[in-house]
Protein backbone atom coordinates (compact mmCIF):
# COMPACT_ATOMS: atom_id res chain seq x y z
CA UNK A 1 0.00 0.00 0.00
CA UNK A 2 1.37 3.43 -0.91
CA UNK A 3 2.65 5.74 1.80
CA UNK A 4 2.85 8.75 -0.47
CA UNK A 5 0.85 10.05 -3.37
CA UNK A 6 2.36 13.04 -5.13
CA UNK A 7 0.86 14.26 -8.41
CA UNK A 8 2.32 17.41 -9.94
CA UNK A 9 -0.55 18.04 -12.33
CA UNK A 10 -3.25 18.68 -9.74
CA UNK A 11 -4.07 21.84 -7.82
CA UNK A 12 -2.27 20.81 -4.65
CA UNK A 13 0.57 18.31 -4.25
CA UNK A 14 -0.32 15.19 -2.28
CA UNK A 15 1.59 13.61 0.58
CA UNK A 16 -1.11 11.14 1.56
CA UNK A 17 -0.80 8.82 4.51
CA UNK A 18 -1.27 5.09 4.61
CA UNK A 19 -5.02 4.42 4.25
CA UNK A 20 -5.18 2.37 7.45
CA UNK A 21 -3.47 5.16 9.36
CA UNK A 22 -5.97 7.71 8.09
CA UNK A 23 -8.82 5.55 9.36
CA UNK A 24 -7.14 5.13 12.75
CA UNK A 25 -6.57 8.87 13.11
CA UNK A 26 -10.13 9.90 12.37
CA UNK A 27 -12.12 11.32 15.25
CA UNK A 28 -15.07 8.95 15.65
CA UNK A 29 -17.41 11.92 16.05
CA UNK A 30 -16.54 13.05 12.52
CA UNK A 31 -18.02 11.31 9.51
CA UNK A 32 -15.52 8.82 8.13
CA UNK A 33 -17.04 9.20 4.70
CA UNK A 34 -16.44 12.96 4.81
CA UNK A 35 -12.79 12.45 5.74
CA UNK A 36 -12.17 9.68 3.23
CA UNK A 37 -13.79 11.82 0.55
CA UNK A 38 -11.57 14.71 1.48
CA UNK A 39 -8.25 12.93 1.73
CA UNK A 40 -8.46 9.94 -0.60
CA UNK A 41 -11.34 9.75 -3.05
CA UNK A 42 -11.17 13.35 -4.22
CA UNK A 43 -7.60 13.53 -5.41
CA UNK A 44 -7.83 17.19 -6.41
CA UNK A 45 -7.89 18.12 -2.74
CA UNK A 46 -4.51 17.57 -1.23
CA UNK A 47 -3.07 16.61 2.08
CA UNK A 48 -0.28 19.17 2.00
CA UNK A 49 0.64 19.77 5.56
CA UNK A 50 3.07 22.40 6.36
CA UNK A 51 4.44 25.84 7.20
CA UNK A 52 8.03 26.79 7.13
CA UNK A 53 10.72 29.21 7.97
CA UNK A 54 13.66 29.66 10.28
CA UNK A 55 15.78 32.68 11.01
CA UNK A 56 19.17 32.40 12.72
CA UNK A 57 22.26 34.57 12.69
CA UNK A 58 25.59 32.92 13.52
CA UNK A 59 28.49 31.56 11.50
CA UNK A 60 28.35 27.86 12.38
CA UNK A 61 25.10 26.09 11.62
CA UNK A 62 23.60 22.71 10.97
CA UNK A 63 20.45 22.16 8.93
CA UNK A 64 18.08 19.34 9.88
CA UNK A 65 16.15 18.05 6.86
CA UNK A 66 13.26 15.63 7.32
CA UNK A 67 13.05 12.87 4.70
CA UNK A 68 9.48 11.63 4.84
CA UNK A 69 10.00 8.84 2.32
CA UNK A 70 12.68 7.01 4.30
CA UNK A 71 11.91 8.03 7.91
CA UNK A 72 15.21 9.84 8.43
CA UNK A 73 16.71 13.27 9.06
CA UNK A 74 19.72 14.49 7.07
CA UNK A 75 22.07 16.77 9.04
CA UNK A 76 23.87 19.31 6.85
CA UNK A 77 26.98 21.21 7.92
CA UNK A 78 26.21 24.55 6.29
CA UNK A 79 29.84 25.70 6.40
CA UNK A 80 30.70 22.85 4.02
CA UNK A 81 27.26 22.27 2.47
CA UNK A 82 27.63 18.55 3.11
CA UNK A 83 25.49 15.93 4.84
CA UNK A 84 27.42 14.82 7.94
CA UNK A 85 24.82 12.56 9.60
CA UNK A 86 21.67 10.63 8.74
CA UNK A 87 19.44 9.89 11.73
CA UNK A 88 16.61 7.35 11.80
CA UNK A 89 13.48 8.80 13.43
CA UNK A 90 9.77 7.93 13.55
CA UNK A 91 7.63 7.14 10.52
CA UNK A 92 6.77 9.95 8.14
CA UNK A 93 8.93 12.80 9.53
CA UNK A 94 7.66 16.22 8.49
CA UNK A 95 8.12 19.16 10.87
CA UNK A 96 11.21 20.53 12.60
CA UNK A 97 11.72 22.77 15.65
CA UNK A 98 15.01 23.85 17.18
CA UNK A 99 15.87 24.38 20.86
CA UNK A 100 19.53 25.40 20.70
CA UNK A 101 19.86 26.12 24.42
CA UNK A 102 18.69 22.59 25.20
CA UNK A 103 20.80 21.08 22.41
CA UNK A 104 17.65 19.54 21.03
CA UNK A 105 15.86 19.25 17.70
CA UNK A 106 12.24 18.07 17.60
CA UNK A 107 10.85 16.14 14.62
CA UNK A 108 7.13 15.51 14.02
CA UNK A 109 6.32 12.05 12.66
CA UNK A 110 2.85 12.01 11.14
CA UNK A 111 2.67 8.26 10.52
CA UNK A 112 3.98 6.96 13.85
CA UNK A 113 2.03 9.71 15.65
CA UNK A 114 4.92 10.93 17.75
CA UNK A 115 7.75 13.44 18.03
CA UNK A 116 11.41 12.38 17.86
CA UNK A 117 13.91 14.22 20.07
CA UNK A 118 17.47 14.57 18.76
CA UNK A 119 20.52 15.53 20.84
CA UNK A 120 22.38 18.03 18.65
CA UNK A 121 25.70 17.53 20.45
CA UNK A 122 26.10 14.05 19.00
CA UNK A 123 23.16 13.92 16.56
CA UNK A 124 21.53 10.88 18.13
CA UNK A 125 17.90 10.08 18.87
CA UNK A 126 17.39 10.39 22.65
CA UNK A 127 13.63 10.34 23.21
CA UNK A 128 10.20 9.90 21.62
CA UNK A 129 7.08 11.82 22.68
CA UNK A 130 3.77 10.11 21.92
CA UNK A 131 1.04 12.41 20.58
CA UNK A 132 -1.84 10.05 19.73
CA UNK A 133 -2.64 12.18 16.75
CA UNK A 134 -0.95 13.46 13.60
CA UNK A 135 1.71 16.04 14.52
CA UNK A 136 2.74 18.27 11.63
CA UNK A 137 3.89 21.79 12.48
CA UNK A 138 6.23 22.40 15.43
CA UNK A 139 7.53 25.48 17.24
CA UNK A 140 9.42 26.04 20.48
CA UNK A 141 8.87 29.07 22.72
CA UNK A 142 11.85 31.47 22.87
CA UNK A 143 12.54 30.37 26.46
CA UNK A 144 12.49 26.76 25.18
CA UNK A 145 10.24 25.61 28.02
CA UNK A 146 7.33 24.73 25.74
CA UNK A 147 7.03 22.84 22.46
CA UNK A 148 3.88 23.44 20.41
CA UNK A 149 2.56 20.99 17.82
CA UNK A 150 -0.37 21.05 15.41
CA UNK A 151 -2.43 17.86 15.21
CA UNK A 152 -3.66 17.78 11.62
CA UNK A 153 -6.46 15.21 11.80
CA UNK A 154 -7.73 16.02 15.28
CA UNK A 155 -7.85 19.77 14.60
CA UNK A 156 -5.96 20.82 17.71
CA UNK A 157 -2.79 22.40 19.03
CA UNK A 158 -0.96 20.75 21.90
CA UNK A 159 1.63 22.28 24.22
CA UNK A 160 4.36 20.04 25.64
CA UNK A 161 6.66 20.71 28.57
CA UNK A 162 10.18 20.23 27.14
CA UNK A 163 11.40 19.24 30.60
CA UNK A 164 8.91 16.51 31.38
CA UNK A 165 8.05 15.63 27.77
CA UNK A 166 4.38 15.47 28.73
CA UNK A 167 1.46 17.21 27.04
CA UNK A 168 0.34 20.02 29.30
CA UNK A 169 -2.60 21.56 27.48
CA UNK A 170 -4.47 21.32 24.21
CA UNK A 171 -6.80 23.57 22.21
CA UNK A 172 -9.34 22.81 19.49
CA UNK A 173 -8.18 25.19 16.82
CA UNK A 174 -9.68 24.98 13.30
CA UNK A 175 -9.84 22.72 10.28
CA UNK A 176 -6.55 21.04 9.35
CA UNK A 177 -4.05 23.13 11.37
CA UNK A 178 -0.59 23.16 9.82
CA UNK A 179 2.02 25.86 10.37
CA UNK A 180 3.08 27.44 13.66
CA UNK A 181 4.97 30.60 14.60
CA UNK A 182 5.50 32.15 18.02
CA UNK A 183 6.18 35.80 18.88
CA UNK A 184 9.60 36.83 20.25
CA UNK A 185 8.05 37.59 23.66
CA UNK A 186 6.48 34.10 23.80
CA UNK A 187 3.03 35.60 24.40
CA UNK A 188 1.38 34.88 21.05
CA UNK A 189 1.12 31.76 18.91
CA UNK A 190 0.03 31.94 15.26
CA UNK A 191 -1.49 28.89 13.52
CA UNK A 192 -2.54 28.43 9.89
CA UNK A 193 -5.75 26.43 9.40
CA UNK A 194 -5.93 25.05 5.88
CA UNK A 195 -9.60 24.20 5.59
CA UNK A 196 -10.90 27.23 7.49
CA UNK A 197 -8.76 29.63 5.43
CA UNK A 198 -7.58 31.60 8.44
CA UNK A 199 -4.86 32.19 11.00
CA UNK A 200 -5.72 31.67 14.65
CA UNK A 201 -3.99 34.05 17.09
CA UNK A 202 -3.55 32.36 20.46
CA UNK A 203 -2.68 33.71 23.90
CA UNK A 204 0.00 31.30 25.14
CA UNK A 205 -0.70 32.05 28.81
CA UNK A 206 -4.29 30.83 28.59
CA UNK A 207 -3.99 28.80 25.38
CA UNK A 208 -7.15 30.54 24.18
CA UNK A 209 -7.89 32.02 20.76
CA UNK A 210 -7.79 35.82 20.86
CA UNK A 211 -8.57 36.47 17.21
CA UNK A 212 -8.88 34.93 13.76
CA UNK A 213 -7.64 36.54 10.56
CA UNK A 214 -9.02 35.46 7.20
CA UNK A 215 -6.32 34.91 4.59
CA UNK A 216 -6.19 33.27 1.16
CA UNK A 217 -7.32 29.80 0.16
CA UNK A 218 -5.66 26.88 1.94
CA UNK A 219 -2.99 28.56 4.08
CA UNK A 220 -0.15 26.15 4.99
CA UNK A 221 3.23 27.71 5.54
CA UNK A 222 3.71 30.57 7.98
CA UNK A 223 6.67 32.85 8.64
CA UNK A 224 7.28 35.49 11.30
CA UNK A 225 9.88 38.21 10.85
CA UNK A 226 12.78 38.62 13.26
CA UNK A 227 11.11 41.37 15.31
CA UNK A 228 7.71 39.70 15.11
CA UNK A 229 6.17 42.69 13.35
CA UNK A 230 5.41 40.93 10.06
CA UNK A 231 3.61 37.63 9.59
CA UNK A 232 3.33 35.81 6.26
CA UNK A 233 0.69 33.21 5.42
CA UNK A 234 1.41 31.08 2.34
CA UNK A 235 -1.89 30.44 0.56
CA UNK A 236 -1.58 27.34 -1.59
CA UNK A 237 -4.75 27.33 -3.63
CA UNK A 238 -4.77 30.94 -4.83
CA UNK A 239 -0.99 31.30 -5.35
CA UNK A 240 -0.56 34.20 -2.92
CA UNK A 241 0.99 35.20 0.36
CA UNK A 242 -0.87 37.31 2.91
CA UNK A 243 1.48 39.70 4.75
CA UNK A 244 0.08 40.88 8.07
CA UNK A 245 1.33 43.69 10.30
CA UNK A 246 0.97 42.14 13.75
CA UNK A 247 0.82 45.56 15.44
CA UNK A 248 -2.03 47.00 13.37
CA UNK A 249 -3.45 43.72 12.01
CA UNK A 250 -3.57 45.23 8.52
CA UNK A 251 -3.14 42.79 5.66
CA UNK A 252 -1.73 42.89 2.15
CA UNK A 253 -1.74 40.18 -0.51
CA UNK A 254 1.02 39.49 -3.03
CA UNK A 255 0.99 37.06 -5.95
CA UNK A 256 3.71 34.38 -6.15
CA UNK A 257 4.24 31.18 -8.15
CA UNK A 258 2.08 28.09 -8.62
CA UNK A 259 1.22 26.17 -5.46
CA UNK A 260 3.33 28.11 -2.92
CA UNK A 261 4.22 26.21 0.23
CA UNK A 262 6.60 27.87 2.71
CA UNK A 263 8.30 31.23 3.29
CA UNK A 264 11.19 32.92 5.10
CA UNK A 265 11.89 36.60 5.82
CA UNK A 266 15.22 38.35 5.38
CA UNK A 267 16.74 39.67 8.60
CA UNK A 268 15.90 43.29 7.69
CA UNK A 269 12.28 42.28 7.00
CA UNK A 270 12.36 43.82 3.52
CA UNK A 271 12.44 40.58 1.52
CA UNK A 272 10.36 37.41 1.60
CA UNK A 273 11.41 34.11 -0.01
CA UNK A 274 8.54 31.78 -1.02
CA UNK A 275 8.79 28.21 -2.31
CA UNK A 276 6.51 27.26 -5.24
CA UNK A 277 6.06 23.49 -5.39
CA UNK A 278 4.52 23.20 -8.85
CA UNK A 279 6.84 25.75 -10.47
CA UNK A 280 10.03 24.26 -8.96
CA UNK A 281 11.01 27.75 -7.97
CA UNK A 282 11.44 30.32 -5.21
CA UNK A 283 9.81 33.74 -5.58
CA UNK A 284 11.77 36.62 -4.05
CA UNK A 285 9.44 39.43 -2.96
CA UNK A 286 10.29 43.06 -2.24
CA UNK A 287 7.86 43.67 0.62
CA UNK A 288 8.53 47.41 0.87
CA UNK A 289 7.85 48.16 -2.80
CA UNK A 290 5.35 45.31 -3.18
CA UNK A 291 6.90 43.67 -6.23
CA UNK A 292 8.65 40.50 -7.34
CA UNK A 293 12.44 40.91 -7.36
CA UNK A 294 13.18 37.65 -9.15
CA UNK A 295 12.23 34.01 -9.46
CA UNK A 296 14.91 31.37 -8.81
CA UNK A 297 14.70 27.88 -10.28
CA UNK A 298 15.53 25.20 -7.70
CA UNK A 299 14.96 21.44 -7.35
CA UNK A 300 11.75 19.54 -7.96
CA UNK A 301 8.79 20.34 -5.69
CA UNK A 302 10.46 22.72 -3.21
CA UNK A 303 8.85 22.81 0.22
CA UNK A 304 10.63 23.95 3.42
CA UNK A 305 12.91 26.98 3.41
CA UNK A 306 15.19 28.54 6.04
CA UNK A 307 17.79 31.30 5.87
CA UNK A 308 21.31 31.25 7.30
CA UNK A 309 21.59 35.03 7.66
CA UNK A 310 25.24 35.17 8.74
CA UNK A 311 26.36 33.30 5.64
CA UNK A 312 23.71 34.85 3.36
CA UNK A 313 22.26 31.53 2.23
CA UNK A 314 18.76 30.17 1.91
CA UNK A 315 18.27 26.40 2.12
CA UNK A 316 15.35 24.84 0.25
CA UNK A 317 14.20 21.23 0.77
CA UNK A 318 13.04 19.62 -2.48
CA UNK A 319 10.48 16.83 -2.12
CA UNK A 320 10.64 15.71 -5.75
CA UNK A 321 14.40 15.67 -6.35
CA UNK A 322 15.46 14.45 -2.87
CA UNK A 323 17.92 17.26 -2.29
CA UNK A 324 18.41 20.74 -0.85
CA UNK A 325 19.01 23.79 -3.03
CA UNK A 326 21.31 26.52 -1.69
CA UNK A 327 20.63 30.14 -2.68
CA UNK A 328 23.03 33.07 -2.26
CA UNK A 329 20.69 35.69 -0.74
CA UNK A 330 23.04 38.57 -1.59
CA UNK A 331 22.90 37.77 -5.31
CA UNK A 332 19.62 35.79 -5.26
CA UNK A 333 21.29 33.06 -7.29
CA UNK A 334 21.32 29.27 -6.95
CA UNK A 335 24.81 28.17 -5.92
CA UNK A 336 24.64 24.41 -5.34
CA UNK A 337 22.47 21.46 -4.38
CA UNK A 338 23.02 18.88 -1.63
CA UNK A 339 21.80 15.29 -1.92
CA UNK A 340 19.61 14.31 1.03
CA UNK A 341 17.05 11.53 1.54
CA UNK A 342 13.82 10.46 -0.08
CA UNK A 343 10.99 13.05 -0.07
CA UNK A 344 12.75 15.90 1.75
CA UNK A 345 10.35 18.34 3.45
CA UNK A 346 11.92 20.28 6.35
CA UNK A 347 8.76 22.02 7.48
CA UNK A 348 9.58 24.58 10.16
CA UNK A 349 12.70 25.96 11.81
CA UNK A 350 15.49 23.68 10.63
CA UNK A 351 18.76 25.63 10.96
CA UNK A 352 20.58 25.27 14.27
CA UNK A 353 23.03 27.89 15.51
CA UNK A 354 25.83 25.87 17.08
CA UNK A 355 27.63 28.79 18.71
CA UNK A 356 25.18 31.46 19.92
Amino acid sequence: MMQFFHISSIIESNHLLHTELILNLMNPKISIFTKIGRYIAIISINLTMMSCSANTSSNSHQAYITNQGEHTVSVIDTSKNQVIHTISVGKGPVGVAIASGLSRVYISNVESQDISVINTQNNTLVNTIKINGSPVGLATSPDEKTLYATDWFNNRVVSIDTDSKHTMRELSIGDAPAGLAISPDSQTLYVTNRDSNDIAIIDTNTLAIKQRISVGKHPFGIALSNTGKLLASVNVQDDTVSIINTETMTKETMKVGYHPYCAAFSLDEKTLYVTNTQDDSVTVLDIVNKKVITTINVGSTPEGISIDHANHRAYVANWGSNNVSVIDTKKNKLTTSIKTGEKSRAFGQFILNLHP
